[in-house]
């Protein structure tokens, strides 16, 4: 679907993402017609080890058959730091969990139909080399789980850490005027949870199955899945979503 300024004109759109990754979905939405107001509930932080464990695989990477990201994050945090050291990310393949991270890496050689990491895994071919995973300290181990089960040996590197913030004033007059709401990631919308509970505009619209899957943990129905895991796909299903309202 092709973006003009008509398919958000006069609706008011919340983004949660980090601070310092929300220009993207914003400018997107914008481009759309949306009014956009930023609250981010979460940021991210270096790892705990301040990337060392990360810089000691790029400096070994030529050791590697496959790198996995599995979040946007982790993928400029990577790319950014084989950038730094000089290495080729196309000496090996590279797998993403979804679009946006395959984007946010460079490309990817591999992206599941469903776009989580136990989907990841299952797609993942049969092999006996070595994989680089590239994770959030707070990532789940599907993907782990269903890689081992077909032979690869994975050296697991956390490149970052979320953590929750509370916005400086109160929002909830902007929230009640808002028309929808969109979550990128589980740890915002549990993030949210922890700060506003269940205030949210009635339209909600996660990026993956995993986002949509916490928001239903925390309570929150009907929530619209992005059929596509991107800025882009977000951005499509936010129109779609409220083109009925």
């Amino acid at each position: 679907m092709a973006i003009d300024s008509q398919m958000l004109a006069g609706r008011t759109i919340i983004v949660t993402r980090a601070a310092d990754r929300a220009g993207g979905l914003t400018s997107l939405l914008i481009e759309a017609g949306a009014t956009v107001l930023e609250i981010p509930v979460t940021t991210t932080v270096d790892a705990g080890d301040g990337g060392r464990d990360l810089q000691m695989a790029i400096n070994n990477i030529e050791q590697y058959d496959w790198v996995v990201v599995t979040s946007p994050e982790g993928a400029h945090r990577f790319r950014d730091a084989i950038a730094l050291l000089g290495a080729s990310p196309r000496q090996f393949k590279i797998a993403a969990v979804g679009t946006a991270t395959a984007e946010a890496v460079g490309g990817a050689d591999l992206i599941p139909n469903v776009q989580t990491g136990r989907s990841l895994g299952e797609s993942f071919p049969t092999g006996q080399g070595r994989i680089l995973l590239a994770v959030a300290e707070s990532a789940g181990t599907d993907f782990e789980v269903a890689a081992r089960g077909k032979g690869w040996t994975i050296d697991r590197v956390t490149t970052y850490r979320t953590v929750s913030i509370t916005p400086t004033h109160d929002r909830s007059g902007d929230i009640s005027q808002a028309d929808a709401i969109t979550f990128a990631s589980a740890s915002s919308a549990r993030a949210w949870h922890d700060v506003f509970g269940l205030t949210m505009p009635k339209v909600v619209v996660a990026m993956g199955p995993m986002t949509a899957s916490a928001l239903s943990e925390l309570g929150i129905p009907d929530v619209v899945v992005a059929t596509e895991q991107s800025l882009k796909g977000v951005v499509t299903a936010t129109v779609e979503a409220l083109a009925s309202r």
